[in-house]
């Protein structure tokens, strides 16, 4: 091998390496997820929280759009939810400097309420996931409030039967107000593109038969809402990905939800942001 093509060589490899090495201090300065923090975080506030009157902030789908994410994320701040919950799709295809740059744009709101995120197809390694942001599946209950919301991982368009299992065993009718999520919306005649179908009859029939009071999802990059079995579900996908104009129900609007709980009623609002 000539000369200048070993150079060229060592110099490749030595670039690699010093990139790994960057990855792997990275991720080490990640010694919990955001979901850990998130759960200590939330069980402080339910110390303080008013049993007549609390609020959930749910969003979804800001890849590509720093800015607008950082709007909707203060606004969410100021509203002082109880939690936030994102709806997934976070990043463009989920690797380390991805995931690291969504916690640091988390991060740079002071005072940010709890944030847990349902994953979304874009957040491609499952593995780094888990690690940096939190389980595949996961509830967050409180018998205080009466609370429980289960969020689940169909990313691949379906549910499996381990997450219809969570789910079964997770919802428990003892919980006045449950909630269900996930990233991608079940298939109806409203929502019949982009969606999954596989599970859908099941998850209709656990949300009726377990009294859920409302299902949240993602994916598409907009706000919609139907009635599933006499339950109210919304996606919203508007929280900085490129918005979806055309062939869907719904308005093509960045925006939040915000669900109340008012002396046990349960209600939402869409408050939008401008482009």
């Amino acid at each position: 091998m000539p000369l200048r093509h070993r150079q060229a060589f060592r110099f490749l490899v030595i670039n690699i390496v010093l990139l790994l090495a960057t990855v792997n201090i990275c991720l080490s300065v990640e010694t919990t997820s955001l979901y850990s923090n998130s759960m200590k975080a939330l069980e402080g506030r339910y110390a303080s929280v008013d049993q007549n009157r609390w609020s959930i902030v749910f969003v979804g789908d800001n890849r590509g759009n720093d800015k607008k994410f950082v709007e909707i994320l203060q606004r969410a701040k100021d509203i002082n939810p109880l939690f936030i919950l994102h709806g997934g799709d976070i990043s463009e295809r989920g690797n380390g400097q991805e995931l690291s740059h969504f916690l640091d744009v988390v991060k740079s709101i002071k005072g940010l309420p709890p944030l847990f995120v349902v994953r979304g197809n874009h957040e491609g390694n499952l593995s780094l996931f888990e690690k940096m942001i939190g389980p595949l599946n996961f509830a967050i209950d409180s018998p205080k409030l009466g609370l429980r919301l289960v969020a689940v991982d169909n990313s691949n368009y379906l549910l499996k039967k381990e997450e219809l299992s969570f789910l079964s065993t997770n919802l428990d009718k003892k919980r006045q107000h449950q909630f269900v999520s996930m990233h991608i919306p079940p298939k109806t005649d409203r929502w019949p593109r982009h969606s999954f179908e596989k599970g859908s009859n099941e998850l209709f029939q656990l949300m009726s038969d377990r009294k859920v009071e409302m299902g949240l999802f993602a994916h598409i990059h907009l706000f919609d809402a139907d009635i599933i079995n006499d339950i109210p579900c919304i996606i919203s996908g508007g929280a900085g990905a490129s918005l979806t104009w055309f062939g869907y129900s719904g308005d093509a609007d960045y925006h939040l939800v915000i669900i109340e709980v008012v002396k046990d009623k349960v209600t939402y609002r869409v408050e939008k942001i401008d482009y």
